[in-house]
């Protein structure tokens, strides 16, 4: 009786884990990351072109947009949710790929985590 109870307990923890689980990440249009990016909190920006290419520059740390370092994305095979940055710095340090994970991505808003610097970036559509 003690075996019976312990396997139906574990059925149920089975049957519950599955039911709890997120359906599939919905969609993401990857037509949307291309465009110009500020983020939420100060004045870093991005600009994803349609090309593959990018820049980003920080007016906070009295970088502006003619000395913005660039950057190459693409995203990861059919997945998209994932992507990759390959920046090249304006200083001529070596090119160095980033990681992302797109948590939201619409009309208004992009945010990702970025695995190279472990941080989040909160990101607005701005013209």
């Amino acid at each position: 009786m003690r075996k019976l109870s312990l396997l139906l307990l574990m059925l149920l923890a089975v049957v519950a884990m599955f039911s709890s689980c997120k359906k599939d990440k919905e969609k993401i249009d990857k037509g949307l990351i291309v465009g110009r990016w500020q983020s939420t909190t100060g004045n870093y920006f991005e600009v994803y072109n349609s090309d593959g290419t990018g820049k980003m520059w920080n007016e906070d740390e009295d970088v502006h947009e003619d000395e913005a370092d660039t950057f190459n994305w693409e995203f990861d095979g059919n997945n998209n949710t994932k992507f990759t940055q390959t920046i090249h710095f304006h200083s001529g340090a070596a090119d160095l790929p980033q990681y992302c994970n797109i948590v939201t991505l619409d009309e208004s808003s992009f945010v990702y985590n970025n695995s190279g610097w472990r941080r989040t970036e909160n990101l607005k559509r701005v013209k």
